[in-house]
Formats: structure tokens, sequence, C-alpha cells
């Protein structure tokens, strides 16, 4: 058997030796039978499962039954240990992933994993895998804390040059990685190559013996004292009281925004704004903002009946416009959306997301984004594909590049989150 105790040792140190400069967070357990007390750190932990057809599904339920051992002693909440879980084979099971925030209590986060699907793929694409989390899971990671990624596979992937590259740009964003491999015919180097130390690299034969790794590692999770141990002094400044996250919102209240035109994104973008929107939504620290949209849509780009025009040339003078973009008239209403009858409260900031994406006036764009600045809005700009990097940072001496952050649409959503209640 290749796997070795102390291998375990260090791979469960690794994850938890980390001095955050933070209170330390209790909670109790009952370990061997005993009441205990449980002190952890904050994290943030993203699982990455092999699902392709080579697992079986007996193994992939071995798999998902690990993880929810392996995270049983945590303390889940949304300023204590955070879960994320991702499945891939030949693709990204999108419709599977678990973001951080969507399960913050223990209950729901371990009923959520026990549904997880195994989809049989027919490639083992790791390192596209890798990629998602690092684009679409990790931006969600909290800052100042520890980011972790365990891959658990059973062999060698497709592209192992991919696998290396995606590991490293994700190890290089800060995000420690760990590689649990399953198999006899495991391909050591390559999960050296997602680890980038054979310290943070487990090899099992079975994924029965799955069950050892996680009574070695989840028993190193937190110190364990008797409950009858007052808990020990700390001299750092205890947390506030009230969660930064309702802060944001509820004693600072914002009148958000959204404003983009469908018909010059296209179906493709629109499709990255909702799902930037959703992002931000579902964000703990928008409970209280107030939030509204402002898009190219009906009436803007209503039709006409039978008897409007009685002219060829007047028809197609109409028809002249669906082909210009609405979104520097959709920015020049920024001056006058946020009064009381639109649903403005009158001590709220005024906040607008404006998103680019693709050929624009670009004149008219920083004339009508410099009025609505000087009308009291602070405006963030998002790229939702194919802006011009040049006009971006141009509009970044008006308000907020948004892009900066990267590509993806959660990426960028939680930018501006982590932006708008940073000033705060």
């Amino acid at each position: 058997m290749m796997f070795r105790v102390a291998v375990a040792l260090v791979l469960f140190g690794a994850i938890t030796a980390y001095d955050l400069g933070h209170s330390e967070e209790l909670a109790k357990r009952k370990v061997g039978g005993a009441n205990m007390v449980c002190y952890q750190h904050p994290l943030d932990i993203v699982f990455i499962l092999d699902a392709s057809s080579s697992i079986w599904a007996q193994n992939f339920t071995k798999a998902i039954a690990f993880v929810n051992s392996f995270i049983a002693p945590y303390e889940i909440g949304p300023r204590k240990v955070r879960v994320a879980i991702e499945t891939y084979a030949d693709v990204v099971y999108t419709q599977d992933v678990i973001n951080f925030n969507d399960f913050l209590t223990s209950e729901s986060l371990q009923k959520r994993i026990a549904g997880l699907k195994w989809h049989h793929g027919s490639r083992t694409e790791t390192g596209l895998g890798i990629a998602y989390m690092r684009e679409n899971i990790m931006p969600g990671a909290r800052s100042g804390l520890p980011k972790i990624c365990i891959v658990i596979t059973d062999g060698k992937s497709q592209d192992s040059e991919k696998t290396a590259v995606e590991a490293k740009r994700a190890r290089q964003d800060g995000i420690d990685m760990f590689a649990i491999g399953v198999s006899r015919a495991v391909n050591a180097s390559e999960l050296e190559a997602i680890a980038g130390d054979p310290d943070r690299v487990i090899i099992v034969e079975t994924y029965s013996e799955l069950e050892a790794i996680k009574d070695k590692l989840s028993g190193k999770t937190c110190k364990k004292i008797p409950t009858t141990t007052p808990p020990p002094t700390t001299t750092t400044t205890p947390p506030p009281t009230t969660p930064a996250a309702e802060e944001c919102g509820m004693d600072n209240p914002t009148d958000i925004y959204y404003v983009f035109d469908p018909a010059y994104l296209g179906m493709e973008r629109v499709n990255w704004v909702t799902q930037f929107i959703t992002h931000t939504l579902s964000a703990q620290e928008f409970l209280h903002m107030r939030v509204g949209v402002i898009s190219g849509s009906c009436p803007l780009d209503a039709g006409f009946n039978l008897k409007e025009y009685g002219t060829v040339a007047d028809v197609e003078e109409r028809l002249r416009g669906y082909d210009k973009p609405r979104l520097t008239k959709l920015i020049g209403s920024l001056t006058s959306a946020y009064k009381r009858h639109e649903g403005g409260r009158p001590n709220a900031r005024k906040v607008a997301v404006i998103f680019i994406g693709g050929k624009i006036d670009q004149v008219a764009v920083i004339r009508n984004a410099q009025a609505a600045r000087e009308a009291g809005v602070d405006v963030y700009f998002a790229d939702a594909g194919n802006a011009d990097p040049g006009f971006l940072d141009a509009l970044n001496e008006i308000g907020f590049n948004l892009a900066r952050a990267g590509r993806g649409a959660r990426r960028q959503a939680l930018a501006f989150v982590e932006e708008i209640c940073g000033r705060y």
C-alpha cells in the first residue's frame, strides 16, 4: 500500500496550521462519546470530486461519504468554516456545484452533499475542474482567510499538462492545493503537480481506505479539550457583535441599479449579466440592499402597430433605431432614477453597475456616466464580454472597473460586493 500515516499527518497539519490573527471560534462536539470544545479558525474549503465512469457508482458514494465525515468536526457557518463542492468528468457538472454561501449549516450542507449524483462521464478533465474552481468558486472565498482545495481522483487526467498548468495558476492565486489519489494505477507525479508539494499528496488503493484518512485527518481539525476547562484567553480584538455583512446593508442603506441593454449585449452576454446579478443578490451583504434594473427592454424596444407609420421611409427610420445600442440613453436615465416615486430612499447611497460588452459609442458612455457621477451616483463597470480593455481603464477614472477582478461573472460580482461593502 502506498499510503503512509506520516503523510496524512503532514497533510492535515498543513491545512490547519494557520495563525489568522482572528479570535478562535468555539463549537461543542461529541468526540469519543464525550462532550468536547473545539477551537478552530475560519476556513474556506473546496472539494473537487472525480465523477468519471472509471469511478463506479459505489465508489463515488464512498467519496461523498468521506467528504461528509471529513467536515463533520467543523463548525459550519458564515463566519466560521465554509465548504464548496464541485464534481467533474469530461465537463464540470455546474448543476451540482455547491458554492460557499449555498449551505451555511452543517445539517443542510451534509444533506446536499449526500445527494450529489454520479454522472459517469467519459473523460477525466482534472485541469478543467481546477480551472472552474479557481475562476468560479474561489472568488467567493473570504479575503484574509486560508483558501484550500482538495482534489479527489482515481487516476490520470486526459491532459496532464493542462492539469499541472491550472493547478499552478490556482496556487499562484493563493489557493493551497491538496491531492488524494485513489487507485493502484494513479499517476503520482500528476498528483504532485496538482499539490505542488509531495507532502500534500495522499495515495490509497481503494475508496474504502478513505475512511482511514478521515479518521486521521478529521481528528486534527481542532484542538479538543473537556468542556469543563475554561476557554483560553486571547489578546486579539473580539469580533463585532453585529456581523459586517449585516452592517454593510443595514447601517448604510444602498439603492443599486443594474444597467444593461439586451439588444447591445446579445443573449449570451445577457445570461452573463443575470449570473452577475444573481451572485450579488445571493450574498449575505445584500440582505438589506434595494435593487432595480434599467434595461433596453419594453417599452424602449417595443414595436409598432399597423397604423402607426404611413410611409416606407418612416418605417425604415424606426427600424434603424433597432441597430443602435440604447446603453448610453439608459445610463443617462440614472440622473433621475433614484427619485422617491421610483423607490429611491432619501438617505440611501446611490450605486449603479453598468455592463459593457463589445463596441459602443465610448464618448457618449463616458459623458453620461460622468453626468451620473456628478448627480451623486457611484458607478461600477462590469465586462460582460469582449469589452475594450482600454475603454474600461478610461471608465475607471469615473467609477470602478470590476473587470480587473477577472472575466467570470462570479468573480466580478464578488469584487463588486467586496468593494461596495469595503467602503463602509
